[in-house]
């Protein structure tokens, strides 16, 4: 039996095969990317920095550890948020999402990306100038100085994108397999 590859029909199914694998690798991609980075940012928040501080010798040598693998963890996050972005973009038309779950599932991502952004770009460096600006280990600087006072604000505002980023994540993860569970 010979397959007449001029039949529109047949043509117009190998193309929707076609498509349809791509639309599941793009799918696969996005969920690796975001179980990636959101498992290194649970990892990194409940295991990696209270280990540091934990186990290690002194708070300051904790701190180098913790910041060093932070800005792993923010490189992390701007690859694949960049990534991720790119995937949506490119599955926008054949997503088959409802237009607005679209539009939430990228305001999620762009969310997280804008966090790490922050981290990366704004809080981190100005928190390694504070370090290096003491002159000294964080602990040993008088907890009135203004420079401790600047280090534990951003501090804070570091905790609270990392949180952002986190519960956007799990959010975006939730409806991610919302999504592909309606469709199976």
């Amino acid at each position: 039996m010979a397959i007449d590859i001029r039949n529109p029909e047949i043509t117009k199914s190998a193309q929707e095969a076609a498509s349809g694998a791509g639309i599941q690798l793009l799918a696969f991609l996005e969920a690796l990317f975001l179980s990636v980075w959101l498992g290194a940012m649970i990892f990194f928040s409940f295991a990696v920095a209270p280990s540091a501080f934990g186990v290690l010798p002194s708070r300051h040598l904790a701190g180098q550890i913790v910041a060093s693998t932070l800005a792993k963890l923010e490189l992390i996050g701007l690859v694949a948020g960049g990534l991720m972005l790119a995937i949506q973009l490119i599955a926008w038309r054949s997503n088959g999402a409802r237009p607005r779950l679209r539009a939430a599932r990228i305001g999620l991502l762009a969310l997280m990306v804008l966090a790490t952004v922050g981290m990366r770009f704004w809080i981190s460096p100005a928190m390694n100038s504070l370090r290096a600006a003491m002159g000294r280990p964080i602990d040993e600087i008088d907890p009135a100085s203004p420079l401790r006072v600047e280090f534990n604000d951003l501090h804070q505002y570091s905790v609270m994108l990392m949180t952002v980023a986190m519960l956007s994540g799990v959010t975006l993860l939730f409806f991610t397999v919302r999504s592909r569970v309606k469709r199976v």
